[in-house]
């Protein structure tokens, strides 16, 4: 006998997740992986959370449901991944760094003091270097919080819990919750589409023509030079601000998130108030806002800029398939100069993108020297795995840009 509930399987397991659907914690993301096997994405995503799995074993279980199997190589090529990612853990790559936890809030510290040094200066240089340093500060927060948000930054939940509510309030003045809701999808279903969020850009860009809203209407003048507006006016200007003044504010507000709405208080007021007393030349609260807001235009560019280069350009996922953990994690996303500390420092780690994608609760700053060894095991499985430059990743993503605008992607 077959079940015709909405289930999902963990470990050889099949649940029914007709009633948990609405209250999953993680949102509509679980609906994503009705009967399939959801075994990897359940542990990547809840490695840490004991709860997680307190919850699932309450669920009752049901049959096995009609579902298309992996054929034997497949099996095989997953099975092989399951022993890899167990000696990752047996030789330490899981382990997290106090130290590089501490270097970590140090640094945005570091540099919201070096720009509030800047703007007590009476000169409009030093409050444009001010601006780019807490524009810099912002991006800082952002690869912060991203780490924090996947737990893979302490070691301690609650701990990277509280760091993300505050790097996010305090740094870019926008909901945690609503920024996990969103990255989760992303995560559980690269580049799919109907799934992935980071699809869902219209009317603001289009990265591919498929992930258009059907019957939707907007500019073919807009999206023809999305490539010149995108940086400076939809990532700098549009999308950050619109998370700041209504996206995240009515997530917070919805939420009764009291807590996350005093960070964003804080960040919003609490900042240019205390900038504006402590700088001096008598700068006035409405001087310090403004130059807050322009900072937080340049965080804008410099996180979104660099969140798209890893995806936008990459092939999409039609609504219909479903791609196994690995290869959503090989086949959609690219790794961008892995061994460059340089380049893992600017992108926050987000340069070895598959590697995070495969174990998204690994410390960040282990995962260059994963990259190497996930070389070998795409080639031992003939996978294909996308390991490209800084310079070329910003050249095909502005390509595709290009491309897709001018409507020459059908």
């Amino acid at each position: 006998m077959t079940s015709n509930v909405p289930a999902l399987c963990i470990k050889d397991t099949w649940y029914n997740i007709d009633e948990f659907i609405q209250r999953h914690p993680g949102g509509s993301v679980i609906q994503y992986y009705i009967n399939q096997d959801a075994t990897m994405v359940f542990e990547e995503m809840h490695r840490h959370s004991k709860k997680a799995w307190k919850v699932l074993h309450s669920l009752p279980t049901v049959e096995k449901p009609v579902i298309q199997q992996h054929d034997a190589s497949t099996q095989q090529m997953l099975e092989d991944f399951r022993k890899w990612k167990l000696s990752l853990e047996e030789r330490g790559f899981f382990t997290h760094s106090i130290r590089h936890t501490i270097y970590r809030n140090l640094e945005v510290i570091a540099l919201f003091a070096f720009a509030t040094y800047l703007l007590s200066f009476d000169s409009y240089f030093a409050h444009f270097l001010s601006a780019l340093t807490y524009g810099l500060f912002g991006g800082r927060c952002g690869w912060l919080q991203h780490e924090a948000g996947h737990h893979s930054l302490s070691g301690y939940p609650t701990v990277d819990k509280i760091l993300q509510k505050i790097s996010m309030g305090c740094g870019l003045m926008v909901s945690d919750s609503m920024w996990n809701s969103m990255h989760n999808k992303h995560h559980a279903t690269t580049q799919k589409i109907d799934h992935d969020i980071d699809l869902d850009t219209m009317p603001l860009v289009l990265f591919h023509p498929k992930a258009a809203p059907k019957n939707a209407s907007f500019s073919s003048t807009w999206l023809q030079y999305q490539a010149y507006t995108f940086i400076p006016i939809t990532s700098g200007f549009l999308v950050l601000f619109f998370w700041m003044f209504y996206l995240h504010p009515r997530k917070v507000i919805r939420d009764k998130d009291y807590l996350q709405a005093f960070f964003m208080l804080l960040g919003h007021i609490g900042r240019p108030y205390l900038l504006s007393k402590i700088v001096g030349f008598d700068h006035s609260f409405f001087y310090c806002y403004l130059h807050m807001m322009f900072s937080m235009y340049i965080t804008g560019m410099y996180l979104f800029g660099h969140f798209s280069l890893s995806h936008t350009f990459m092939p999409i996922v039609e609504n219909f398939e479903n791609p196994n953990w690995v290869e959503y994690s090989l086949a959609h996303t690219v790794d961008i100069d892995t061994q460059s500390p340089l380049i893992s420092w600017i992108m926050g780690y987000l340069n070895c993108q598959c590697v995070h994608h495969l174990f998204p609760q690994m410390p960040q700053f282990r995962q260059p020297q994963v990259s190497n060894e996930l070389v070998e095991f795409a080639k031992k499985w003939d996978l294909p795995y996308y390991h490209i430059s800084y310079s070329k990743a910003w050249s095909l993503m502005f390509n595709n840009l290009q491309t897709v605008g001018a409507g020459k992607i059908h």
